[in-house]
């Protein structure tokens, strides 16, 4: 109907061609409505996961929990990436959901306070010329969630990544680097470098929250980390990252590769920029022998990380919203 009038203006355009062109518009349309908005994924993760049991929810507006007792930060998010290059493996939503596997429902800085919170000691980001890895408390991350014939899942967030072209998961541990601050030359406010999506890394940043504890390159050319997408749920299956704060050493490449030397890291050093909120939590000693949670029976949970339980982190949460009281 519309083809042959669009042709008549631009008779050198074949009909097929302006067919083709409409049917791409099509689906493209099709495409974008079918793809949920970010507050209808949030509407659905305030439905599907209750709140942590015995957390402390940290801001109204974003999803994200601390449980000092236990030394852990609980925060939710989606799949937004299964296959490709990596930089990170989570960034807070609007950010850089391109190369993250997950986007989460918090600020990057929401969650640096929590880390504090939880008892984590804030080190240094990554140094180059002379490289220096990033430093701080080690930071176990692990990954929750429901798939479609509704078992729970409980992965250590490494499973979800390899090294490129291998089938070889990634081995090392994030530290708490602490990202830092900058000041807004319009506004003159103190900014969190975090904020902008540099919140769990798998690519070496001087800016990132969390970071791993090896070299590993920023730039394309040297990016060494992709999604393993056969690990990974579908695109936009909610997620809940349980953070969870640890006394041991992070894996480094030399207990890989023993041929090769990684800078001692340094004694973790403070913000240039002070802040009572993110920097003046002590942080007490850990014992996480004690701190593992048996499965229950019958939960259905697959796990590789018996040290965290969905129907605690989760399901309990679900049923106490069912009570009378509430």
């Amino acid at each position: 109907m519309y083809a042959p009038r669009i042709k008549n203006i631009f008779p050198s355009i074949s009909y097929r061609a302006w067919i083709f062109v409409i049917t791409c518009t099509v689906g493209i349309n099709a495409l974008a409505e079918s793809i949920p908005t970010r507050e209808e994924l949030l509407a659905k993760a305030e439905t599907a996961f209750g709140e942590p049991k015995n957390a402390t929810r940290l801001v109204p507006d974003g999803r994200v929990w601390v449980d000092g007792k236990r030394g852990m930060v609980i925060v939710d998010g989606y799949v937004t990436l299964r296959k490709g290059q990596l930089e990170m493996l989570a960034c807070p939503t609007g950010t850089k959901e391109h190369e993250s596997i997950i986007a989460v429902f918090a600020a990057a800085r929401h969650i640096h306070a929590g880390l504090l919170a939880a008892g984590a000691e804030q080190g240094a980001p990554t140094k180059f010329e002379p490289y220096r890895p990033a430093t701080g408390t080690t930071i176990k991350v692990s990954v929750l969630y429901r798939d479609s014939e509704g078992k729970n899942h409980v992965d250590p967030a490494q499973k979800w990544i390899r090294r490129m072209g291998t089938s070889k998961e990634m081995p090392y541990d994030w530290v708490f680097a602490g990202s830092g601050f900058y000041k807004d030359v319009d506004t003159g406010e103190q900014r969190y470098l975090g904020d902008s999506g540099d919140l769990i890394c798998v690519a070496n940043f001087p800016t990132a929250t969390m970071d791993l504890a090896v070299e590993s390159a920023a730039a394309n050319s040297g990016l060494v980390f992709e999604a393993f997408t056969e690990n990974i749920p579908p695109m936009h299956t909610l997620v809940r990252l349980v953070l969870k704060v640890s006394d041991a050493e992070p894996r480094r490449e030399s207990d890989e590769n023993p041929g090769i030397e990684v800078p001692a890291a340094k004694t973790p050093v403070e913000n240039s920029v002070k802040d009572s909120t993110m920097n003046q939590a002590t942080p007490p000693k850990k014992d996480d022998s004690k701190a593992t949670v048996p499965k229950t029976k019958d939960s259905g949970q697959k796990t590789s990380d018996p040290g965290i339980n969905f129907e605690e982190m989760i399901q309990s949460a679900d049923a106490k919203k069912k009570t009378p009281d509430n």
